[in-house]
C-alpha cells in the first residue's frame, strides 16, 4: 500500500501532554485536490489508535499515540504525549517554547494509506474522493505536506504581536503560492479556478475590514499623521503586489 502525508493542525494540549488535532474537514477539497466521505478515517470501532512519531521516522520510538476519530463534518487526532519518556518531555518543551517565542514554527503531518476512493469532476476540476483511509501515524515535521500546519495553542495563542507575525508569514506563503498557481494555468492556457478566485477576494474582503479600522486611537495628532502614512505606504505596497499578481 502506498504511503501518502497530509498536514494537520494542533488545536491545544494541556500540561499533561494531551491535546487535539484536526486532521481535515470532510466536506471540503483540501490543497491536494482531495475531498473526503463521511466514516473515511471512522471505520473502525472507537477509532484508529496510531503512534506519534518524530519527521515519520518508522524506526524511532513513538514518542505518544493518537486516536484519530470523527466528529460531525471533521476528522480529529486525540493527541498523547509520553511524558514519562524523555522524548515526551522534550517535545512538550520544546512546543511551549515554539508558541512563546515570535511565530509558531513546528509544523505537523500524518501518514496513511488509500483503502477505498473515487474520482470525480466538481465546477470543471478534477477530484478525489477519499473513502477509507489508514491512517498510519502521527508525526511533527520541519514542513508539513500543506499550508498552515503549525501548533496553534498547547495553553493559549500567544500575544496579539505573536498572532500578527503568524499571519504575515501565512500571508508571504500565501502570495507565493499565488503567484506560482498563476504562472504554471498561464503556462498551460488555463485560467485560475473560479473557488480560488473567490477565495482571494475574500480573503481581499477580510483585510478590507482591518484597514477600515482606526489601529491608533491614542496616539497624538503627529504620531498619528505618521503612522497612517506607514499605513497608506503598506497599502500601497499591497496593492501593487495585487497587480502584480493580477487579483
Amino acid at each position: 500500500m502506498k504511503t501518502e502525508t497530509k498536514s494537520l493542525t494542533v488545536e491545544k494540549m494541556d500540561e499533561k501532554g494531551h491535546g487535539l488535532a484536526k486532521i481535515a474537514t470532510l466536506s471540503a477539497v483540501d490543497h491536494d485536490g482531495d475531498t473526503y466521505l463521511p466514516g473515511a478515517f471512522a471505520w473502525k470501532q472507537g477509532g484508529q489508535w496510531v503512534p506519534i512519531l518524530p519527521a515519520h521516522d518508522r524506526k524511532a520510538v513513538p514518542f505518544g499515540k493518537a486516536r484519530v476519530y470523527e466528529d460531525g463534518d471533521a476528522a480529529y487526532a486525540e493527541l498523547h504525549l509520553n511524558l514519562d519518556t524523555e522524548a515526551g518531555r522534550e517535545w512538550r518543551s520544546a512546543l511551549k517554547f515554539d508558541l512563546a517565542k515570535g511565530a509558531a514554527v513546528q509544523e505537523w503531518s500524518y501518514g496513511f494509506g488509500v483503502l477505498d476512493q473515487a474520482r470525480e469532476t466538481r465546477n470543471g476540476e478534477p477530484l478525489r474522493v477519499l473513502k477509507r483511509l489508514d491512517v498510519h501515524e502521527v508525526s511533527t515535521v520541519v514542513r508539513g505536506a500543506g499550508v498552515g500546519t503549525g501548533t496553534l495553542a498547547m495553553k493559549s495563542r500567544g500575544s496579539f504581536s505573536d498572532q500578527i507575525d503568524a499571519v504575515i508569514a501565512e500571508i508571504d506563503d500565501i502570495v507565493e503560492r499565488t503567484g506560482g498557481v498563476k504562472a504554471l494555468r498561464e503556462a498551460q492556457g488555463r485560467d485560475m479556478s473560479k473557488a480560488r478566485l473567490e477565495q482571494l477576494a475574500e480573503l481581499r474582503r477580510r483585510f478590507d475590514e482591518v484597514f477600515m479600522l482606526d489601529p491608533f486611537p491614542e496616539a497624538s495628532a503627529a504620531e498619528k499623521s505618521r503612522k497612517e502614512a506607514e499605513v497608506l505606504a503598506a497599502e500601497f505596497m499591497t496593492l501593487s503586489a495585487r497587480r502584480n499578481l493580477g487579483l
